[in-house]
């Protein structure tokens, strides 16, 4: 995992890199190629957004690609995803999706474009290669969208973060005491979810059955669904007193 984790870092330093020698056009004469082979990029980077919104349960409003700045004419390849994370998990995901989807992709091109026997899929695999490697970093407002979405419920916040900690060290300990190796670090991904969602419907179950048999309220069981298993107490009135 340590491996994958930073590999990660290496691309998004590498993209972000990238994207500044776009911007301070240091290409010279392959600017030209250098935006077209970036607004593929960015068609790619958008549609990992927009995946990653269908994979956590939002429905995103629409995706957008533009060759050119609105306000200045310029040509400047930018896109969006319209959606609205309704928790910090969610926005997570959805933040990190083109680096990590990026990742993918990136050694599946590298791979064709190195094994590949035709010129032509080589060149192409090549320039799909550096289009997903220059647009592969989230942006800024990706970033934005997760201490946003922290604020909209900062509880519920916690009780994630929570979660994957417990899920972590739960992990860890599996692993410890099983000594099982993966031949692939993406099953240990989705073995980290896999524990997620098991504690977090056992709490979901747990507060539904808490909830169903009203145990917070032992003080009034007439008012419980328990209350068959109450022995009935007769508590007469006192008599009023004659003045």
């Amino acid at each position: 995992m340590l491996q994958e984790l930073i590999i990660f870092i290496v691309i998004l330093i590498i993209s972000n890199i990238l994207v500044y020698l776009l911007q301070k056009q240091y290409f010279g004469r392959l600017q030209p190629l250098a935006l077209r082979l970036f607004f593929v990029g960015v068609v790619v980077h958008e549609i990992c957004h927009y995946i990653m919104n269908l994979a956590v349960g939002i429905k995103p409003e629409g995706i957008h690609f533009s060759w050119r700045d609105r306000a200045t004419g310029g040509r400047n390849p930018h896109g969006s995803v319209q959606s609205k994370p309704r928790s910090l998990a969610q926005a997570f995901f959805i933040c990190l999706a083109p680096l990590y989807l990026g990742t993918w992709l990136i050694f599946l091109t590298l791979t064709i474009a190195l094994n590949s026997s035709n010129i032509y899929v080589m060149i192409i695999s090549t320039l799909f290669f550096v289009s997903i490697l220059s647009a592969a970093a989230p942006s800024s407002q990706d970033f934005n969208n997760i201490p946003r979405a922290f604020r909209n419920s900062p509880a519920h916040s916690w009780y994630q973060i929570f979660l994957v900690l417990l899920s972590g060290v739960t992990l860890w300990v599996i692993l410890v005491n099983t000594q099982i190796i993966f031949p692939l670090d993406v099953y240990y991904y989705f073995s980290l979810i896999g524990i997620y969602f098991m504690f977090k419907f056992s709490f979901i179950g747990s507060k539904k059955v808490i909830l169903s048999l009203k145990l917070r309220n032992f003080r009034k069981p007439h008012e419980a669904k328990i209350r068959p298993f109450f022995r009935h107490r007769y508590k007469p009135k006192k008599p009023l007193k004659i003045r």
